[in-house]
């Protein structure tokens, strides 16, 4: 499908088979809708001939997501339609935002909802294939900003697709080494600088985080450092877990639903699919990209409930539970972080499952130590779609994972079982001043039906976001 941004009269640009416009509850509405007293609320349609009318809910409460989702439901009319091309009035949306804005969220929009990942079917279900996407405005003063919008869709999207291929594959086939050389294939193809620690290395670094949680499987652990060539002194550090399947360990899970866990890595494929589209956009902020990879297996070897390791940073941990596994690799990759003088660290994980109970799919959970980092979180999540919300993280949390053995231990006996994730994770990100941490345990993938912008598996939540927040600091 081509997206195309186009400046013209409606009358004569070029033919679209379905066409949509946007409907505000609190504005004029068509006369077609008046005449046959039809009255759209957000996200409801309504086909009139080849126009399609979508509703915008009410202007004050309008966002870059309803014209992404507008974009999708245009696309899905399509196909129903049978259309060669579809056609989206931009004006009609233009409220709040610039026509930029609006043609760049229609454009993700449109792309998103186009993912399809049907690699391993022999005979994958015939989708009706559009072959345009075009998004129109009468504004010719707009023309140059509305095609840049476009192509800016275009790459940031490539990118979150980059993302979900990498957390749909098999785990017998997105082993750590495979992810790794993924990162190395990706990194060379987009002039980014990519190393990769093998185990001889994380030993001698001494990151028993992640040697206790890969020594069950027979796969090595991998710990991926990808990097933008902008210079710059102290860069933004993203950091993601890259748990290639999670089995629970020795805490072994319940067999329901247990292949889910190939989406353990999510935060570790959100933080390279950002990278690429980092790299691509050239981002004038110098960035490195962390992901520590294992597989979570049990086995003769594998960490046992009670083991205590020692951190990259010297800290102790006892490890209560092996399927709380995620923060141990991540402690290890937090306190690497800390040679790079990171101004501002945040890491990514599929972490904790009361976080998902929490929120369920709606948003990702977000603590930090730096309140203008953390705003500028919650700020890139609400331009994206891709919403965070804030949970405290007031020291008196520290007390549930106080140890009896060791420094901190890796879960807490009852209660706050995100927020203690994250108080554990603060302890090795003592480093900085600027530190964030985003749990996607319910945001990472589509469990049981597809939604307007993504379907049954991975989002690639993260990497929009991720994004936005580079900009930033540009």
């Amino acid at each position: 499908m081509k997206i195309m941004a186009n400046v013209s009269k409606a009358s004569s640009s070029k033919a679209a088979d379905v066409s949509a416009i946007g409907v505000f509850e609190n504005g004029k509405p068509p006369k077609i809708l008046s005449d046959k007293k039809v009255s759209l609320k957000a996200g409801e349609t309504f086909l009139a001939g080849d126009t399609l009318f979508i509703g915008l809910g009410k202007k004050e409460k309008f966002t870059l997501e309803k014209v992404r989702v507008a974009a999708a439901r245009l696309l899905a009319q399509g196909r129903a339609s049978r259309a060669r091309g579809v056609r989206l009035d931009l004006d009609s949306f233009w409220e709040k935002f610039s026509l930029a804005e609006i043609a760049g969220a229609a454009a993700e929009g449109a792309r998103l909802a186009d993912y399809r990942f049907a690699r391993y079917k022999s005979k994958p279900k015939p989708v009706h294939e559009i072959g345009s996407f075009e998004l129109v405005s009468k504004h010719a003063d707009q023309a140059r900003a509305l095609r840049r919008a476009a192509a800016e869709a275009e790459t940031i999207t490539q990118g979150v697709f980059f993302t979900r291929d990498l957390a749909n594959e098999p785990p017998n086939v997105m082993t750590p080494e495979r992810l790794a050389q993924a990162a190395r294939e990706m990194a060379r193809k987009n002039n980014l600088t990519c190393k990769v620690l093998g185990l001889n290395e994380i030993k001698k670094l001494k990151m028993g985080g992640v040697i206790g949680v890969s020594q069950g499987s027979v796969h090595p652990p991998q710990f991926i450092i990808l990097e933008n060539k902008v210079k710059g002194a102290r860069p933004l550090v993203l950091v993601g877990k890259g748990i290639t399947f999670d089995t629970g360990g020795i805490s072994i899970k319940p067999s329901n639903d247990m292949d889910k866990m190939k989406f353990d890595m999510c935060g570790a494929a959100a933080v390279i699919g950002a990278m690429k589209v980092i790299a691509n956009l050239k981002l004038p902020v110098r960035v490195v990209g962390i992901a520590p990879v294992c597989e979570n297996m049990p086995g003769g070897r594998a960490q046992r409930p009670g083991d205590i390791v020692r951190a990259m940073n010297g800290k102790t941990i006892e490890v209560l539970n092996t399927d709380a596994e995620g923060r141990l690799i991540l402690a290890d990759a937090l306190a690497y972080a800390a040679r790079y003088k990171p101004k501002a660290l945040v890491d990514i994980a599929t972490l904790t499952g009361a976080c998902a109970a929490t929120f369920a799919d709606l948003c990702s959970g977000v603590m930090g130590t730096d309140r203008d980092l953390v705003n500028r979180i919650k700020e890139a999540g609400e331009e994206t779609g891709e919403r965070v919300w804030e949970l405290p993280m007031w020291e008196e949390y520290f007390d549930l994972i106080r140890a009896t053995y060791a420094d901190i231990q890796n879960i807490s006996k009852k209660y706050a079982g995100t927020i203690t994730a994250a108080m554990f994770l603060k302890e090795f990100a003592d480093h900085t001043a600027s530190w964030a941490h985003l749990d996607i345990a319910g945001t990472a993938w589509n469990e049981s039906h597809p939604k307007p912008l993504s379907p049954i598996g991975a989002t690639g939540v993260g990497v929009r976001l991720f994004v936005k927040l580079v900009k930033s600091y540009s």
